[in-house]
């Protein structure tokens, strides 16, 4: 699961760069898939999305905790 993924990655470090998600070997779908799960976790407000500038980094983090975001992931998406 692609959110759950996401999530374990960010609860790791106290942010990430949306760059950090996928590789330069990426396909386009999984890039795609990745954006729209992003989408859900702004959602579900699990995650919070920054960009300083047009065209900017866009910096990724979550003011969730490990053991909330696994309930709320789990009571939340089927």
């Amino acid at each position: 699961d692609k959110i759950l993924h996401i999530m374990e990655r960010l609860w790791e470090t106290d942010s990430m760069a949306f760059t950090y998600l996928y590789t330069a070997s990426s396909s386009r779908r999984e890039i795609v898939v990745t954006f729209l799960a992003l989408l859900e976790l702004l959602r579900l407000r699990m995650i919070r999305v920054y960009q300083g500038e047009t065209f900017g980094t866009i910096r990724i983090f979550s003011p969730v905790g490990p053991e909330e975001g696994r309930k709320t992931i789990e009571e939340r998406i089927p």
